[in-house]
């Protein structure tokens, strides 16, 4: 079916008119919550996917910067050794295109500055970062020396500001509005200068097993396949030079997967028509098919758990928990607590239940209802061998 679009247009292409495949919805975390549900949707004119139904930039750009998750509390700001091994590969991949040793790189959304720190590893000394929180800045200098920046694009631009190369690692998902994005970043780099884009690949979701519908988060409001990235970049001013989709580890036995590319900023913005992406469409309705199975296995491990009404604490209030207890009997659950590695969150509530410091677990007796796929095995080794604890552990995945 056919809707007019009144919230959004395409991010790619500025189309008004889309067709709905899935409507996603999320419990709110207390004044934390960026989005508490929204459709996800195909363009009719290009064929990209995206959420429609959001609100601001504005919203999200508060979101990242008072609750960034990419701080890593858990680990004193060290990466996993899955985000090691990603940056390394992705270092890999950029060094080859990058022209000059002297290079200036910006990543955008760089977290705490490892992929950085690898590439001046290769030998690539001016390298910085952007990233809208101040704890990855402090964390980046003390764990690289890598200088963070926690200014905005537009400031970079009106800063006169100029970079050889810009990396978008898992940055253009998150971007509402993305015009505006790429006016800056077309500021900020020549004629000639490169991008390196990197977003999770919605052609190949299925392919990568997760909990059900977790790659519409509360935090991917974009969806691209190799064709619409293709579209949005050329509508952007930016030629392809390189491109490829790829499955990389994400956590213990769960992969994610990806479309890496490289452009070049054109001299002019294009003219001409759009190639239809018919990757993206089909990828999204095959996610979709692949996940209800899974979905009813879930539910039907929550209903037990709440018709038992025993006391249980929740591991997580990310994007697994807060769809969970929007749409299934968890709401209804026991829950004396939530408890959460980011330390933003605690102090906090859902659904009136208040969200704890992993540390205080060694002061409760009850169950502990782990509500992650990707993650459930690094909670179990934090609960058993970082805290200690000998608490009941209610699994709902076998990874």
């Amino acid at each position: 079916m056919s809707v007019v679009n009144a919230l959004r247009g395409c991010p790619v292409c500025g189309g008004r008119e889309h067709r709905v495949l899935f409507q996603q919805e999320f419990a709110a975390v207390e004044q934390s919550t960026p989005v508490t549900g929204y459709t996800v949707v195909v363009c009719n004119a290009c064929g990209a996917g995206y959420a429609d139904g959001i609100p601001g930039q504005r919203v999200f750009d508060q979101y990242y910067r008072e609750m960034s998750k990419y701080e890593y509390h858990q680990r004193d700001g060290a990466e996993s050794p899955y985000d090691e091994r990603r940056m390394a590969i992705i270092a890999s991949i950029i060094a080859p295109h990058v022209p000059r040793r002297d290079a200036r790189i910006l990543d955008v959304g760089c977290a705490t500055g490892r992929l950085l720190a690898d590439l001046r590893a290769k030998g690539f000394p001016n390298v910085e970062g952007l990233d809208p929180s101040p704890a990855c800045a402090v964390a980046a200098k003390r764990l690289y020396d890598i200088r963070i920046r926690t200014n905005t694009l537009a400031e970079l631009g009106a800063e006169d500001e100029r970079f050889d190369l810009v990396i978008l690692v898992g940055v253009l998902e998150h971007l509402c509005d993305l015009d505006e994005s790429f006016t800056h970043l077309r500021a900020i780099l020549p004629v000639g200068g490169l991008l390196y884009v990197e977003v999770p690949d919605a052609e190949t979701f299925a392919d990568c097993p997760n909990a059900p519908y977790q790659d519409f988060s509360t935090e991917h409001i974009n969806f691209f396949a190799p064709g619409s990235l293709d579209n949005l970049m050329r509508r952007q001013g930016f030629t392809r030079i390189f491109v490829e989709q790829n499955h990389r580890e994400q956590s213990y036995k769960t992969m994610m997967s990806n479309v890496s590319a490289v452009y070049r900023k054109s001299a002019a913005l294009p003219a001409g028509p759009m190639i239809r992406d018919e990757g993206t469409a089909l990828g999204l309705e095959r996610y979709i098919v692949s996940c209800k199975t899974e979905d009813v296995r879930l539910r039907s491990v929550i209903d037990r758990i709440a018709a038992e009404q025993k006391p249980i604490l929740v591991w997580g209030v990310g994007t697994h928990t807060t769809r969970l207890m929007a749409t299934s009997r968890l709401a209804g659950a026991n829950i004396v607590a939530f408890i959460e590695s980011n330390a933003r969150y605690h102090g906090k509530t859902l659904r009136g239940r208040p969200i704890i410091a992993p540390e205080a677990l060694r002061e409760h007796r009850e169950p502990v209802l782990i509500s992650s796929r990707v993650f459930q095995h690094e909670i179990v080794q934090q609960i058993r061998d970082g805290l200690g604890c000998t608490n009941e552990l209610l699994l709902l995945y076998e990874v």
